[in-house]
C-alpha cells in the first residue's frame, strides 16, 4: 500500500496533477506527504500554494521544511509573507534555514 502511494505521487507529478498531490499532502504517512509536497514544488502549481502554506505550521518539522522548499520552488508572490512569518516563529534549526533558502529563492515584487 505505502508503494502503491508513493507511485501515485509519482504519477501525479509526471501528469501534472496538483489536485492529487495536494490531497496526498494529508496522507497519515509522512514519506507519503513528503514526497506530494515535495512534487508540488516540481510541478510549479499555484493550485498547491495554499495548502503549502498551511503546512508550514504542521506539527512536523520535516513538513515544515518540505513546504517551505517547495513554495520557493514555486515562487507564488503572496507565500513569500506567509514564509517570513513561519520563519520568525520557527524553532527548529534546520527548517529555519530551509525557509531561509525559500525566501531567497523568491523574487521581490
Amino acid at each position: 500500500m505505502f508503494g502503491n502511494k508513493l507511485g501515485k505521487v509519482s504519477r501525479a507529478v509526471e501528469k501534472g496533477k496538483a489536485s492529487v498531490l495536494v490531497e496526498l499532502t494529508h496522507d497519515k504517512d509522512e514519506a507519503v506527504r513528503l514526497a506530494a509536497i515535495d512534487g508540488l514544488g516540481k510541478i510549479k502549481s499555484n493550485e498547491g500554494v495554499n495548502p503549502l502554506v498551511s503546512l508550514l505550521h504542521d506539527p512536523s518539522a520535516e513538513v515544515r521544511k518540505h513546504a517551505a522548499l517547495a513554495l520557493g520552488e514555486i515562487g507564488d508572490a503572496h507565500s513569500k509573507a506567509h514564509i517570513a512569518f513561519a520563519v520568525e516563529k520557527e524553532t527548529d534549526p534546520k527548517t529555519k534555514e530551509a525557509m531561509g533558502q525559500a525566501l531567497g529563492k523568491h523574487k521581490d515584487y
